[in-house]
């Protein structure tokens, strides 16, 4: 796991790191894959996407195996899914649609062991590697090193975003704007106004409670300005994505040789 903490290191650094999202495809696999094209993490969609438990605890020992952070996007505040993700071994959790301080405070409550939290403990599993050691330095360690982030996505968590931050055991706010331009009457639109002054809002929130922020998107240039606005992690496009793009560019350049040698 040293390779995990390090990436743990990095991001309470406010080092920038850049991963993608995990939308489809299961295959354990597909996360070694991810490692050799230099990902820093991956985000396993189980907000949107269909995984099951035993593909995530797949996908995430492969990770594990690899070092390649594993970060989970669950469906929602639920006590029975983060237990059992964390348990799994995922490296962290990513809480879609979080509004208010309050339900930040509950996502801690089942993520993190006490005192910051109430996780229940069961140490014999994967996330211990089936030998936790001492048990209150593992808890502590674990505590450290597993990440809990929040997605920012409505106006009204763009205006609850320093109470947000400030909830201990909460490790950053992380944007979604496409839900966030559907909130703001702009759907699709993340290049606005009213988008640059969330984001600055978020930046300056995470800053003050000394959290990291970051967000989510295929669009490059949305993701440069996010980083010159302060943020510093990312996740770009998605696997799915990626095919897409890829295949696009291998048949428009089949046509484009055709032609030249015709």
């Amino acid at each position: 796991m040293i390779t995990i903490n390090i990436f743990s290191d990095r991001l309470f650094q406010k080092e920038i790191v850049l991963g993608t999202m995990l939308s489809e495809v299961y295959t354990p696999n597909v996360v070694r894959v991810l490692k050799q094209g230099e990902m820093q993490f991956v985000i396993v969609d189980c907000e949107h996407g269909y995984f099951d438990y035993s593909q995530i605890a797949q996908i995430v020992s492969v990770g594990n195996g690899f070092g390649l952070p594993v970060i989970i996007r669950v469906p929602g505040v639920d006590k029975e899914f983060i237990s059992k993700v964390l348990d799994m071994g995922a490296n962290g959790i990513l809480v879609p649609m979080v509004n208010h301080a309050e339900e930040a405070k509950a996502i801690v409550e089942y993520a993190k062991y006490p005192p910051l939290g109430k996780r229940g403990v069961s140490v014999t599993r994967a996330h211990s590697n089936y030998n936790p050691g001492n048990l209150k330095d593992y808890l502590e360690q674990t505590n450290r090193n597993t990440l809990v982030l929040v997605q920012i996505e409505t106006q009204l968590a763009v205006r609850n975003s320093k109470e947000i931050a400030a909830v201990e055991g909460i490790n950053g706010l992380i944007i979604g704007p496409n839900d966030l331009s559907m909130d703001l009457d702009t759907p699709g639109e993340i290049q606005t106004p009213s988008m640059d002054k969330a984001i600055e809002t978020v930046v300056q929130a995470a800053e003050q409670s000394n959290k990291l922020s970051g967000t989510i998107s295929t669009n490059m240039k949305f993701l440069q300005k996010c980083k010159e606005k302060g943020m510093t992690f990312f996740s770009c496009n998605s696997e799915v994505g990626m095919i897409l793009k890829s295949s696009k560019q291998t048949v428009q350049q089949f046509y484009i040789d055709s032609l030249k040698i015709e």
